[in-house]
């Protein structure tokens, strides 16, 4: 994986955890409870909710949903070599 493919999945985190914090603060005009347990709660629910619909609607609809991501183009990933240990030694023979 490319560094810019791990900016771009980072990026891709981001908007939707702004997304639901923003709309927690929004629903919390609305309804009246413990602010801090809201806004916990609400960010979370949201962030989810908002990354989980436009992922779908990007795979299924349209590539151009993945712009309310913060870019139009999910990450590459590749697939690792099975003949490499994660430390970077082949394995035992």
């Amino acid at each position: 994986m490319t560094v810019y493919d791990v900016l771009v999945s980072l990026w891709r985190t981001a908007v939707p955890i702004v997304v639901g914090w923003v709309g927690a603060l929004l629903a919390h005009i609305y309804i009246d409870v413990d602010e801090q347990a809201l806004s916990q709660s609400l960010a979370a629910v949201f962030a989810v909710v908002y990354y989980g619909l436009f992922r779908l609607l990007e795979a299924k609809v349209n590539p151009a949903f993945g712009w309310l991501l913060g870019l139009a183009r999910p990450p590459a990933y590749t697939k690792p070599d099975p003949t490499v240990t994660p430390w970077g030694k082949p394995p035992a023979t």
